[in-house]
């Protein structure tokens, strides 16, 4: 089967540090070729275009036009991922983008509906799914270990990781901040975990604390004064079907720690957590460390080449996508309640999969 033919929307940092490398190593086992990028920004296409030897372009429709790719990656702002995927879509190409897939449910909903007409994939990139740590652990809840699971909390930020691009400071081009551009990669794992449970209801809270503490940026980064809607700061909770819950924690300006991400689970007869992996097994008179023996699974990491290569193979055996149109709008769902709870201030019932997702406008606007 000959390489899959794919471009690359948007070449800023999570181009540069996670899709093209992916695509880099998925043409050298012969997956694909990469044929075009293209960015608003021709500096940054061109580039990107003198390391990976291909065409650069600064206008979507010229690149699809001229490179006649099958997938195309968008890597650029919320703001224009769903105009970027609906212009893929109608062009014949799969889709592979980048979290959070819109700005809000309804935009969502219209890209996971044009990908059905066009009988092209659709898929986020989720890559924490990949982890094999994610993979055991999930086989393991699946297979019952640990009884009925009440209770997962979910936390993750960085000291000092503000996103320093200016986009990223405006509701308008991001959507929201630290629970848009973070957590939402905490909220599907643990929801994927469990075997994908619908959200019923969530409450959060959100805050800047760079409003109150400027300084908290670090000593390079005190110019930016992103606007008051961008959280830095969130904690949500969220009921599930089935009798669990899920607390989540975002920080992008975390104190110090030995771990800043990761994912613990308490079942009525153990407990496991991730990033790093531990099981514990309550046999009644006693616990018992059940956790795989070390080096038997990869460390957790960032990179993309697992989430690249499986969608890629997804497009050449005509298979599934590797994250459902179904478990892009249930995010979406849960993503847009979070931000209506902290709006509200107080709990929110999440929308149903059987209404029809019409809600419209920047879920991030009205925060305070």
């Amino acid at each position: 089967m000959r390489p899959t033919r794919v471009a690359v929307i948007g070449c800023g940092r999570i181009a540069s540090d996670g899709h093209l490398p992916a695509y880099r190593a998925a043409a050298e086992s012969g997956l694909c070729t990469l044929v075009g990028v293209c960015d608003v920004i021709i500096e940054r296409a061109q580039e990107a275009a003198r390391q990976y030897g291909v065409r650069p372009f600064d206008k979507v429709g010229e690149m699809i036009a001229e490179t006649q790719p099958e997938v195309v990656s968008i890597t650029t702002m919320p703001s224009s991922h769903y105009d970027l995927t609906l212009q893929a879509l109608n062009a014949g190409c799969h889709v592979l983008c980048e979290k959070p897939v819109a700005m809000n449910l309804g935009e969502a909903t219209e890209m996971v509906q044009a990908a059905q007409r066009a009988d092209r994939l659709l898929s986020i990139c989720f890559e924490y799914r990949y982890w094999d740590e994610s993979v055991y652990l999930r086989d393991r809840l699946a297979a019952g270990d640990f009884g009925h699971v009440h209770a997962a909390r979910t936390w993750g930020g960085a000291v000092y990781g503000f996103p320093t691009s200016r986009g990223f400071h405006r509701l308008a081009s991001a959507g929201g901040g630290v629970l848009t551009h973070w957590t939402i990669h905490n909220l599907d794992l643990a929801l994927w975990l469990l075997g994908n449970p619908e959200p019923l209801t969530a409450s959060a809270f959100c805050h800047q604390r760079l409003a109150q503490y400027p300084a908290a940026l670090g000593p390079s980064l005190d110019a930016m004064k992103p606007e008051s809607g961008i959280e830095d700061f969130a904690m949500g909770f969220v009921r599930l079907a089935g009798g669990a819950v899920v607390t989540v924690e975002a920080n992008f300006l975390q104190s110090p720690s030995g771990r800043h991400e990761g994912w613990e689970f308490l079942g009525e007869r153990g407990a496991a957590s991730i990033a790093p992996i531990r099981v514990w097994l309550d046999r009644g008179d006693e616990w018992i460390d059940d956790t795989p023996v070390p080096g038997t699974l990869a460390p957790c990491d960032y990179r993309m080449e697992r989430l690249i290569a499986g969608f890629l193979q997804a497009v050449r055996t005509g298979g599934k996508a590797p994250v459902s149109g179904a478990e892009i709008l249930r995010i979406q769902r849960l993503m847009d309640a979070l931000y209506a709870s902290a709006a509200c201030g107080h709990e929110v019932t999440v929308e149903t999969p059987l209404s029809n997702g019409s809600s419209g406008g920047n879920h991030g606007a009205n925060l305070y």
